[in-house]
């Protein structure tokens, strides 16, 4: 039923893609990050929010025809009842959910469990195979509590910090919580990230205080945090009264920085062992990421498993 194409995931009843990496003529998309969202497919099913966002980022490249669906509305793609759930993962992100004969598939997306007030809250929603992402699934990935994390950055009070942060979703969901433990200093957002902080903040999820960057300002004060591409970082690396840090997941970071600040929008070890069991899922696929570990995990349960290559 669900298979791996050059083009992407493919259910074959329904004759649709799942986040396709190359254009097709029909796509449910889980979310707007470009790893899932391609501009170039001819008709694509998605939640308003990925479609504003992807509208946002591709501009005139965007020429699909869009069908908005709203979480939990029933459609039908040739016969094929799909539903979207909220993922957890960023503003409109969405599980994919496909009954049909008899049976129930729950295609995560990229997903999280811990709670962010940057986006909707995860669901579980029970299913008989379930298509998960993979992309922290070893034991050694446990993300650290929020605040334990944000108290790493209160001795940098007196200086200026950049912290690099991709532009959607986690530049979105670091500005709010900056907020809530330092509201007293000075945020600041790179342009690159500014067109969807309004978005986001068009769909009703305030992010708090936070102003355009200011080359000036952030030069002659200190005690300013600026949020800005992990690239971005590198120029700040040698300045005086500047610390850099990157925002991330993954115990190493790809880019120059005096520190890695812990922050994911996916997933870790823990919460996909807990998906798993409340989900009631016995048919398990795993995608985007190493599969074998989780495999290995359940060897001696009754579930069935196989793995597709990102």
């Amino acid at each position: 039923m669900f298979q791996q194409r050059k083009e992407g995931f493919y259910f074959e009843p329904g004759d649709f893609y799942i986040d396709p990496w190359r254009p097709v003529e029909r796509a449910v998309i889980s979310h707007a990050h470009a790893d899932h969202a391609i501009p170039g497919n001819m008709t694509v099913w998605c939640t308003v929010s990925t479609r504003g966002i992807m509208k946002i980022r591709y501009k005139d490249r965007l020429k699909s025809n869009f069908n908005v669906v709203a979480y939990r509305e029933s459609f039908e793609i040739n016969g094929v009842h799909v539903q979207l759930f909220p993922a957890g993962h960023m503003l409109g992100s969405a599980q994919i959910v496909i009954d049909f004969d008899g049976k129930r598939y729950c295609y995560t997306g990229d997903f999280k469990l811990r709670p962010d007030s940057s986006c909707e809250a995860f669901e579980v929603v029970p299913c008989d195979v379930l298509i998960t992402e993979t992309t922290f699934a070893k034991p050694d990935y446990s993300h650290p509590p929020e605040e334990s994390e944000f108290m790493k950055l209160k001795e940098y009070e007196n200086v200026n910090l950049v912290i690099g942060a991709y532009n959607l979703g986690k530049a979105q969901s670091l500005t709010l919580m900056l907020n809530k433990y330092f509201p007293n200093r000075r945020i600041m957002v790179h342009p690159e990230a500014t067109g969807f902080h309004r978005y986001y903040e068009q769909e009703g999820f305030s992010l708090g205080s936070w102003q355009h960057y200011n080359y000036q300002l952030f030069r002659r004060t200190t005690g300013n945090i600026l949020i800005a591409p992990p690239r971005v970082m590198s120029t700040y690396f040698r300045d005086i009264g500047v610390v850099t840090a990157f925002a991330t997941g993954w115990k190493q970071s790809p880019h120059r920085a005096h520190f890695n600040f812990h922050l994911s929008d996916h997933a870790d070890w823990n919460e996909i062992l807990t998906l798993v069991e409340q989900c009631g899922a016995k048919e398990i696929i795993t995608v985007h990421g190493d599969g074998s570990i989780l495999k290995n995990h359940f060897k001696d349960g009754d579930y069935r498993f196989k793995m597709f290559d990102e």
